[in-house]
């Protein structure tokens, strides 16, 4: 792979970054109610799935689900189900639930916080097929595939966990504010109903 390629390649996925997306809101949310230090757990299930989903993907399953509508449909709905879930979650938190500093334990807990930005870059097949397309497009088939496969992979997990630390950090230094004002529940409300859009759009969307 050749500097100018991985350069190309390196714009090309910190424009996808910079798309603000489902894990930009989970991310944006674990940054307000526990801090900075424990959103790491955020970015690290973020990386570690879509490593995962790379994997898979380069092992062929992208074009599997492609050829197989009834699996892509069974992740797709299963995906929507648990952003429904998130969304409904905070739909419901209560104003008084607020009254947390940012070092909260019990739901704040890293191996929890990881468990959900897990869950919700794997859910998603549409990755699968994204990474199927990506990958091939910077690829020279003239060269051995796995260290230029290593070195797409490692890209991304690097930039995947770099902006999901920026959208933690971010939102975290606006948390004294949303609670000082008591605007920390709408902000909740607010991503609780982006969720639930998200999982209407994951369902509603053409494969």
């Amino acid at each position: 792979m050749t500097l100018d390629t991985w350069l190309l390649y390196l714009f090309a996925i910190v424009l996808i970054a910079l798309s603000p997306g489902t894990m930009a809101i989970l991310s944006m949310s674990h940054g307000i109610h526990f801090g900075k230090s424990r959103s790491l757990a955020t970015a690290s299930g973020s990386v570690c799935s879509a490593l995962l989903l790379m994997c898979a993907s380069a092992a062929g399953l992208g074009a599997l689900l492609s050829a197989w509508e009834y699996g892509f449909s069974v992740l797709k709905y299963c995906g929507a189900a648990y952003l429904l879930y998130l969304g409904i979650k905070l739909l419901l938190t209560k104003a008084k639930d607020h009254k947390i500093s940012l070092s909260a334990t019990g739901e704040g807990k890293p191996a929890l916080l990881f468990k959900q930005a897990f869950m919700v870059g794997i859910s998603n097949p549409k990755d699968l097929l994204f990474f199927g397309a990506l990958f091939p497009q910077f690829i020279d088939m003239s060269q051995p595939q796995g260290p230029q496969l290593a070195i797409l992979a490692g890209t991304w997990a690097l930039v995947d966990f770099s902006f999901v630390m920026i959208y933690a950090c971010l939102a975290n230094i606006l948390a004294p504010w949303l609670k000082s004002n008591q605007k920390l529940h709408w902000f909740d409300r607010i991503s609780g109903g982006l969720f639930i859009g998200l999982a209407a759009l994951l369902v509603t969307r053409h494969s």
